[in-house]
């Protein structure tokens, strides 16, 4: 279970989360939605650490890690897993050693149990037998699929989705989104997908929260989210229901 309670997020004189109160039950995707700048990108961040709210609390299973000092911070991240907008893979290293470098780095793990776990991670993304290739060799959506194999190599409780389809065709973003879903199901882990794509969130979301001005606005299953009679979520069905 996550939970955040009232979150306040300010930057300088600009309070980007005023107050924020959402929970996340465990093996839940929850999609956040929002135009840009309304504080989704923000709320992942403080979940682990990378930035700490100005107000407000943040629970996960059963502990308020909000205040925790950096090394108590690790064992969060030990817990959570984080895929980028961009890949951000090592292009002089194989998919092999990019996938097996937060297995030797964090995990310590022998070659043989490392092996194996890169395996394992490609052939949950689909990209079984590329272990050899380097990324300049794989196109822009390959990338983004060994980015959460990497990922998934470290078998995390949640996973944090910030943005996953930018930059994709449409072919490819419906692979992607297929994906988060497969993956969340088969590993039972909990995901939070940042995005503004409502056609993805209404194909794989449990459940969609909107984020407009740094406050939620509405909130509901998919199917209690077409039915909404907020603006902004009107223009966002606007676009996929038209």
């Amino acid at each position: 279970m996550i939970e955040f309670k009232n979150l306040v997020k300010t930057f300088g004189t600009r309070t980007v989360l005023k107050g924020v109160s959402f929970a996340i039950a465990q093996g839940e995707i929850l999609f956040i939605l929002g135009t840009s700048g309304t504080g989704k990108s923000v709320l992942l961040k403080n979940l682990v650490g990378l930035m700490r709210p100005d107000g407000g609390e943040i629970w996960i299973d059963g502990e308020e890690t909000s205040r925790f000092s950096e090394d108590e911070y690790l064992r969060v991240r030990r817990k959570v897993g984080m895929v980028f907008q961009q890949p951000a893979l090592f292009d002089s290293f194989t998919v092999f050693d990019n996938i097996a470098f937060g297995l030797r780095r964090l995990e310590k793990l022998p070659e043989d149990q490392i092996r194996e776990r890169v395996r394992e991670a490609l052939g949950a993304v689909h990209l079984a037998g590329v272990e050899e290739k380097y990324p300049p060799q794989l196109s822009y959506g390959m990338q983004k699929r060994v980015s959460l194999a990497r990922t998934v190599a470290l078998r995390p409780q949640v996973l944090l989705f910030d943005e996953p389809t930018t930059g994709l065709d449409p072919v490819t973003t419906t692979a992607v989104n297929q994906l988060i879903q497969e993956l969340s199901r088969k590993l039972k882990t909990t995901s939070i997908v940042v995005s503004h794509d409502m056609n993805c969130a209404l194909s794989i979301a449990d459940r969609i929260l909107v984020l407009d001005q740094g406050q939620i606005v509405d909130q509901g299953t998919p199917g209690e989210l077409k039915k909404s009679q907020v603006p902004l979520v009107r223009d966002f069905l606007a676009e996929v229901l038209a």
